[in-house]
């Protein structure tokens, strides 16, 4: 045991300073890995590509074998480390003292008499440096004494048998500063007593199964993380629940058993805060409800912002449409297609119906979700050219088993929310050149968004518009501006005694951001999320409002801030002033505004219904009370002008002489912010000598509001 007091005092020499966090001890989301039966040669690949073990579990020593968990080894996980496997005691030590490291994983097994250990290391220095100790042919007794002398906490425990004796190999840190936890351990107590080690409020560290129902456990005191614990699940049960709960493997441990090799795991929680959102509004549904279940956000051309199973194969039931719609706009877009060309829509599978055009099938197909259509356009092009375009965009688990609009699949169709996304980026970035808007106006767009659901886009745009106080012609811009493009896809077959059900939806979105003064800095988003397979038509509702409901949580988290930077927009407006123009030669007057009337922006302020060529003047003012002491609106009844009222002070005018009946002011309103908010009054008055005896009529008036960002 020489070997712990030696360290103590190498340890007690270290400078205090601020300590990095323990990998399992923060739940800071990463790139994970996890993987069985991992050859020396393998790890080393896996070091090499950037990533560093955090756990490592032998299943072999002849020849050596492992179970691995990692995380990338970027960013605030970026660590100096090391690793090391059928190395004596002695040799370790003696890399510990060569690296200036400490253990965080060791894995000890008897070679003769001669202990051996798998291990791995981290620099022990700078913000990672700690107060630490290790050990190994140690009796239980010894562990306690040195957890005890040493005011220190159990980083990692490992039982082994050696000339039939029970000895322990440990690695501790001292239980002090910013590593200082309320933690305990436990030799060899069932799982009943892990399981209520953890209902009363903590967290498992360290697990180690050491029979059938025995287990060694270094628990610290949950402080708010998510965590989970399972035992003798497969590898794919494992890789299955790790993507579920978007989770982080922090300790595996591996057995044989009678049903094969089992792996008992300890996971934490490895989302970020939108994950963590979206999986908890999956989680308020009830069980019954959900089959597998995932969700997938990505910027275009930019980060994934967050994904549950993102390539996990589901049956898309309709949202598979939207290959088959990209299929068909692209033939339209290379030419071999047209959008008004006719093609026969079934009556059932096997029997033509009548002809019609490309794109109103097409807008069947996606807006009313018509599998008659769906049938078309898989007859005009047939289904390996359907199959063929999924491959061309990168849609590597992608496959269309079964014919839409004929009898229910033997084999489902598949898809991935990774694969849907891969579709609408290409569509974002010009896969389909100029056709690109028709692909996205013959799909669903309206904000009723998600198809299911408690709630839709529309309400929670608005309801978050009243907390930010904008007005409804504000909320209105924001609404025309933001741009959707989606399919929902739904369905329910007989396989059993119960209907088994099957739900997604997924598409594309433009988001109005805006910078303070206005800049445009609109960001595209690919959106998805599914329900698999879950049983029971009792449960059909519940289970596609709450893929709704996660669904609007999803995208809300980039709808949200985008709204919010509409804070500093009054729209510019027009409305009708009074009553119409008075009568003339031809008839009255008529004024109206065409264009942005914004700062920074130019309308056109139009008279039509003019004599031809006549003089027209512009009129614009800002007040709409008086003008030199006479009241408006004022009736020129009085002048020779019957029924003729003016409206607008004529603080500003300009002349104009009439082309083809019709007189136009171009106005370009500066940049200048103190107009925002004016209220601008515009009318004409046009020279016609036949009308009245003034010789002179009046347009009807109009009110500008002059809008812009502040």
């Amino acid at each position: 045991m020489s070997r712990l007091p030696t360290l103590l005092l190498f340890a007690s020499c270290i400078a205090a300073q601020l300590q990095a966090q323990d990998d399992r001890d923060r739940d800071l989301k990463v790139s994970t890995y996890w993987n069985v039966n991992q050859t020396t040669a393998e790890v080393g690949q896996l070091a090499n590509g950037g990533w560093r073990v955090t756990d490592l579990e032998i299943e072999s020593t002849s020849p050596m074998s492992f179970t691995v968990s990692a995380v990338q080894n970027t960013g605030t996980y970026q660590k100096n480390w090391y690793w090391y496997a059928g190395v004596t005691g002695a040799q370790l030590s003696t890399s510990l003292a060569q690296t200036n490291s400490r253990i965080v994983d060791i894995e000890p097994y008897d070679d003769n008499g001669t202990t051996r250990f798998a291990a791995v290391l981290v620099g022990n220095t700078g913000t990672e440096a700690k107060a630490w100790w290790w050990g190994y042919d140690m009796t239980q007794a010894q562990v306690n004494a040195s957890v005890q002398a040493n005011n220190a906490r159990i980083v990692d425990l490992e039982r082994y048998t050696k000339n039939g004796a029970t000895l322990f190999a440990v690695s501790m840190i001292s239980n002090t500063g910013s590593d200082l936890r309320n933690w305990g351990y436990l030799y060899g107590v069932p799982l009943s007593t892990v399981l209520s080690t953890m209902s009363g409020g903590n967290r498992i560290y360290n697990l180690e199964r050491v029979a059938a129902d025995s287990y060694d456990v270094v628990f610290l005191q949950n402080t708010g993380f998510n965590h989970w614990i399972y035992v003798d699940q497969s590898a794919s049960q494992v890789t299955e629940l790790l993507m579920q709960n978007v989770g982080r493997a922090i300790d595996i441990e591996r057995r044989i058993t009678l049903l094969g090799t089992r792996y008992d795991v300890v996971m934490i929680d490895n989302a970020n805060a939108l994950e963590k959102r979206v999986r908890n509004v999956y989680a308020a549904t009830p069980a019954a409800s959900l089959g597998d279940y995932g969700f997938f956000l990505k910027e275009v051309n930019g980060p994934v912002l967050a994904e549950m199973r993102a390539d996990t194969t589901f049956e898309p039931a309709s949202t598979m449409k939207t290959l088959y719609h990209v299929h068909a706009m692209k033939a339209v877009a290379n030419g071999t297609a047209t959008l008004s060309q006719m093609i026969n829509k079934p009556l059932d599978c096997g029997v033509p119906g009548s002809q019609l055009s490309m794109e109103t099938v097409l807008r069947q197909m996606m807006q009313q979700s018509d599998n008659l259509s769906t049938l078309a356009i898989s007859n005009h092009f047939g289904l390996p050219a359907i199959q063929a375009t999924a491959s061309a965009l990168g849609m590597s688990n992608t496959a269309l088993n079964w014919t839409i609009g004929c009898n229910g699949p033997t084999t489902h169709n598949t898809l991935t929310l990774r694969d849907l996304s891969r579709l609408h980026e290409q569509v974002a970035n010009g896969y389909l050149g100029t056709q690109r808007q028709n692909f996205y106006s013959l799909m669903l767009q309206s904000e009723s968004l998600p198809t299911w659901g408690t709630s839709d886009l529309h309400a929670r745009i608005d309801a978050e518009a009243s907390v930010l106080g904008l007005s409804s012609a504000v909320v209105t811009a924001f609404k025309n501006a933001l741009q959707l493009a989606y399919k929902p896809g739904g369905i329910g077959w007989q396989t059993s005694a119960e209907m088994d059900f099957y739900f997604a939806e997924g598409g594309w979105m433009s988001v109005p951001f805006r910078g303070t003064n206005g800049q445009d800095l609109t960001k595209e988003f690919t959106f998805g999320v599914f329900n698999y397979n879950f049983r029971g038509a009792a449960n059909e509702f519940a289970g596609r409002e709450g893929m709704g409901d996660a669904e609007l949580e999803l995208i809300w988290d980039r709808i949200k801030p985008a709204l919010a930077t509409w804070v500093h927009y009054t729209p510019g407006a027009t409305a009708f002033a009074g009553t119409g123009g008075c009568p003339g030669s031809i008839g009255a007057p008529w004024h109206t505004i065409e264009g942005v009337t914004e700062i920074g922006q130019a309308a056109q302020y139009r008279a039509t219904s003019l004599p031809n060529p006549t003089l027209a003047i512009a009129m614009f003012g800002f007040q709409n009370s008086s003008y030199n002491g006479v009241a408006l609106p004022a009736n020129l009844t009085s002048i020779g002008a019957p029924g003729c009222t003016l409206y607008t002070a004529p603080e500003i005018t300009f002349s104009l002489f009439s082309n083809n009946g019709t007189a136009v002011a171009n106005i370009n309103f500066p940049q200048d912010q103190a107009l925002i908010g004016a209220l601008m009054n515009s009318q004409f008055l046009v020279l016609d000598p036949t009308a009245n005896q003034l010789g002179w009529t009046t347009s009807n008036a109009r009110y500008t509001r002059i809008g812009g960002w502040r």
